[in-house]
């Protein structure tokens, strides 16, 4: 049980740092053409879609801790 918890937590935290990245890269640009603004309900809904977008996929995916735990 303790190595499929940290499988799901070494998962999550990889995610979020991707999700980071992505954020990191895509955020500035929308804000530079003026396509959302720095406060914008806009950019709290791509923020929050890009992190959950990321965490879903990670944990959902084939081959994840939590499926690999399932299938025992």
């Amino acid at each position: 049980m303790p190595k499929a918890v940290l499988g799901v937590v070494v998962e999550v935290f990889v995610a979020v740092a991707t999700a980071g990245l992505v954020l990191a890269v895509l955020m500035p640009l929308l804000i530079r053409n003026d396509l959302v603004g720095t406060n914008d309900i806009a950019a709290r809904g791509i923020v929050t879609a890009v992190l959950g977008g990321s965490v879903a996929l990670a944990l959902f995916r084939p081959g994840s801790a939590i499926r690999r735990r399932h299938k025992r």
